[in-house]
């Protein structure tokens, strides 16, 4: 059995190891020439945190959140509402390229996962994969996915993500804190004690650095910064793809759905695909059956409309709080005082985040 993934990105490298315990070969394509560095954080709730550590041989190291607490433009003293699980996390702050890192010594060292570069012109590509029974393509931009996973439902939310690191004095850094500003909404995540990420999804065209690290100041009273790290900026936008397949490939990752980073839930979904689809191949094995283009059909048939739905229900969200905020958060404030009194909401919202669908 081999299966055929397509790109050195974090989803690709997961997944390698997911297959690669179950003793399935795997090679890996990949393009030098595109990068997957990035300074970014991601979250990670604490049922796919448990589930990574057991593929990074408990190297995985990410500083965890106790509690999330929400506040709005007109109530920046007091939450609103929070969100707290007796003995359990919240979810798992790590590096980007930490865990890509950590991912990428563990695949070289397998024997059953093996790296080819992709050469220049990328058509050959196309050719190269019809020797697989089954391919899985994660990456946005090359030739297969322009070729075949172009149909999408796409929603530009005409805003852009400004993220960058704070190091300031040492505090008991356990809390996630979100503020819907006017602006829109505005992340503050632990990473140590001295160390918090800052994810800004601002309203409007492009900023200077200028102009936004003035409005992160006037919101931050949480935080005395000595000192802030370079912006990554990049456009956001919601889109899910209409066909998840095509012939023998399966598109995944990010190139089937892209959300909102409001509530920190895209790499969730991606772990949540991968947990699906590590089932089938079980299931496949178990009965004998090929590892072929069948198990991409029936992915598609088992996750598409609940990729779906938990991406509209993100969205949602976002739309929620954005008009809110221009009628002075008339809704949030009376609506949160009732539900932030509610264990039933609290337990099933922190169950939604963490397991998705799962629950």
């Amino acid at each position: 059995m081999k299966i055929c993934l397509i790109g050195q990105n974090l989803t690709n490298l997961v997944l390698a190891s997911v297959l690669a315990k179950k003793k399935i070969d795997v090679v890996i394509y990949i393009d030098k020439s595109s990068s997957h560095q990035t300074r970014r954080t991601i979250a990670i709730s604490s049922d796919n945190y448990n589930y990574l550590k057991q593929y990074t041989n408990n190297k995985l190291s990410g500083w965890h959140s106790n509690e999330i607490k929400i506040y709005i433009e007109t109530s920046q003293s007091k939450e609103i509402i929070n969100f707290k699980q007796p003995n359990k996390k919240n979810f798992y702050l790590i590096s980007y390229n930490e865990i890509c890192k950590i991912l990428l010594n563990l695949s070289k060292k397998s024997k059953y996962i093996k790296f080819v570069e992709i050469k220049k012109p990328q058509h050959k590509l196309v050719e190269k994969i019809k020797n697989y029974e089954l391919v899985v393509n994660s990456e946005n931009k090359n030739i297969i996915t322009r070729k075949y996973f172009f149909n999408k439902i796409h929603k530009n939310y005409k805003s852009h993500a400004y993220t960058f690191l704070i190091n300031h004095e040492r505090i008991k850094n356990d809390i996630a804190t979100q503020i819907f500003t006017k602006n829109g909404p505005l992340a503050f995540l632990p990473i140590s004690d001295k160390q918090t990420s800052i994810v800004y999804s601002y309203l409007g065209p492009m900023k200077s650095e200028s102009e936004i690290l003035k409005s992160f100041n006037y919101y931050n009273s949480f935080y005395k910064v000595n000192n802030i790290g370079s912006i990554e900026k990049f456009t956001l936008n919601f889109s899910m793809l209409r066909k998840y397949t095509h012939g023998n490939i399966l598109a995944f990752g990010d190139l089937i759905h892209r959300v909102h980073p409001i509530a920190g839930q895209g790499f969730n979904m991606t772990i949540r695909d991968i947990k699906v689809l590590s089932k089938i191949i079980d299931n496949k094995i178990g009965l004998g059956l090929p590892i072929d283009s069948s198990i991409a059909d029936e992915f598609q048939l088992v996750t598409k409309h609940f990729n779906f739905l938990y991406g509209k229900a993100i969205d949602g969200i976002y739309e929620f709080f954005m008009f809110d905020n221009k009628i002075k958060n008339s809704f949030s404030k009376p609506i949160f005082k009732i539900l932030n009194r509610s264990p039933f909401f609290k337990k099933y919202s922190n169950l939604f985040s963490d397991r998705g669908f799962n629950i």
